[in-house]
C-alpha cells in the first residue's frame, strides 16, 4: 500500500505502555486532577436531557463559559475560540496546518511525547532543546537561539510535562517576540495550567501577539478527561485556518454543557492547590538519598524523580505497588526517571512512604 514513510517508523506513547497493576495499586501515572471534577459538572451530566443526543451539537454554552472565565485577563470573542475533542486533537490540527517540506518545530526537551511523535508523522523535524542543568531547568536562552527563519512554530507545554515546572509569562513574551521576528507561531500547550493562577497563562498576551496560540484542556484541572474536551484560543485568522481542518461538531452536546458547568464552579480548578502543594513538599522531603526531585512548581500535581543509579525506577515503584510513568518514554530521560502525579491528601502517607523506601533502597 502507498503509505507515507513517516507512518512506517516506530513510535512511542506512554499511554500505550502502562504496566499491569492490581486493584490495590496506587495509580500515580495519570496526569489528572486527583480530586476529580467539580460537582457542578457532575450535576450537569446527571441533569442532561438525553433526547439532545439525537441532534448534532450546536450548544454555545462552552464558548460563552470560556469568554466569561477569561474576562479580566483577555477580551475573547467566539471567533478567538476553537473547540476540540481533547487538547491532543488541537495539537494534531496545528501540526497539519504547519506541515511542509523542511519545516522545523522548536521546543524544550523533555516534553509531551505524543506531540513530538506527531510532528515526525507530519514530516517535520522537532528541534529539541535539552535541559539547562541537572535540575532539568528549561533553557530559554538556548530556545531563543534555536528560533530561526526555518522555524514554523515553537511548541511549549507550560507547565512542563513531565517535570511540572512553570515558565513565567515574561519569558513567554520574549519567545513570542523572537518567533514573530522570524515569522513563526508559538503554541503554548497549557494542559496543566489550570492548576495555577489565570495570571500565569499566556492568554494574557494574546492581544499583543497575533502569532500566539494557547491550548487548554478540561482533562486535567477540571477532571473531565473521559469527556474529551478542550479549546484553542488565538487570533481570528489562525482560528479560521484551523477551522478548515477541524471537525465542526467537536465536543458533543453533553460535553459542551458539562465543560461550561465546570468553568462556572467557584474556586475550581485551583480549589485544592494547598493540598497538592503540601503533598509535593512532603514528597520532596522524602527524597535526597538515591532520589532527586527535579525542578517543579508545587501547585502542579505532576513532577519527575531521578534515581542516582542506572535502575528501572518505574519497576522499583511497582514493587511498592505505586504506578508511575517511565522516564524512558521521554526524550532526554531514561528508565532511571519517572513522572509521578501526587495523590489526594488522604492517600499521601502511602505515597510518601513508597518514595522514602525507594530513596533508601528498601524492599
Amino acid at each position: 500500500m502507498k503509505i507515507r514513510e513517516e507512518y512506517q517508523k516506530e513510535t512511542k506513547s506512554y499511554a500505550a505502555h502502562t504496566p499491569e497493576s492490581r486493584p490495590s495499586t496506587l495509580d500515580c501515572s495519570q496526569g489528572i486532577n486527583p480530586y476529580g471534577p467539580p460537582q457542578e459538572a457532575l450535576s450537569a451530566i446527571r441533569n442532561f436531557d438525553a433526547a439532545r443526543v439525537g441532534s448534532y451539537p450546536h450548544s454555545h454554552a462552552a464558548h460563552e463559559a470560556i469568554i466569561r472565565y477569561w474576562r479580566g485577563c483577555a477580551d475573547l470573542k467566539p471567533e478567538n475560540i476553537l473547540l476540540v475533542d481533547g487538547s491532543i486533537s488541537a495539537l494534531y490540527l496545528i501540526n497539519a496546518l504547519f506541515a511542509r517540506p523542511g519545516a522545523q518545530v522548536v521546543g524544550f526537551m523533555p516534553t509531551f511525547t505524543d506531540m513530538v511523535v506527531n510532528v515526525g508523522l507530519n514530516g517535520m523535524e522537532y528541534v529539541g532543546i535539552p535541559p539547562a542543568d541537572a535540575e532539568y531547568r528549561l533553557d530559554v536562552e538556548a530556545l531563543l537561539a534555536a528560533i530561526t527563519e526555518e522555524t514554523s512554530f515553537v511548541y511549549i507545554d507550560n507547565p512542563n510535562n513531565p517535570t511540572g515546572q512553570l515558565l513565567p509569562v515574561g519569558e513567554v513574551a520574549r519567545i513570542a517576540e523572537k518567533a514573530k521576528a522570524c515569522d513563526a507561531c508559538v503554541l503554548m500547550d497549557e494542559a496543566y495550567a489550570d492548576f495555577v493562577e489565570k495570571g500565569d497563562s499566556a492568554i494574557s498576551l494574546l492581544s499583543k501577539f497575533d502569532n500566539l496560540a494557547v491550548l487548554r484542556t478540561f482533562s486535567k484541572g477540571f477532571g473531565l478527561a473521559g469527556l474529551r474536551a478542550g479549546y484553542l484560543v488565538a487570533s481570528p485568522e489562525l482560528i479560521g485556518l484551523l477551522g478548515k481542518a477541524s471537525n465542526p461538531y467537536a465536543m458533543s452536546e453533553l460535553t459542551r454543557e458539562a465543560a461550561a458547568a465546570a468553568m462556572s464552579a467557584q474556586g475550581y480548578p485551583t480549589a485544592h492547590k494547598e493540598q497538592i502543594a503540601a503533598v509535593k513538599r512532603a514528597l520532596r522531603g522524602a527524597t535526597g538519598n538515591a532520589l532527586k526531585l527535579l525542578v517543579t512548581d508545587d501547585r502542579v500535581p505532576i513532577c519527575a524523580l531521578k534515581h542516582k543509579d542506572a535502575v528501572d525506577l518505574q519497576a522499583l515503584f511497582m514493587e511498592q505497588d505505586v504506578l508511575t510513568v517511565s522516564g524512558a518514554e521521554f526524550d532526554c530521560m531514561d528508565a532511571s526517571f519517572v513522572r509521578l502525579r501526587v495523590t489526594r491528601e488522604e492517600d499521601a502517607p502511602r505515597l510518601i512512604e513508597a518514595v522514602r523506601r525507594v530513596d533508601l533502597g528498601m524492599q
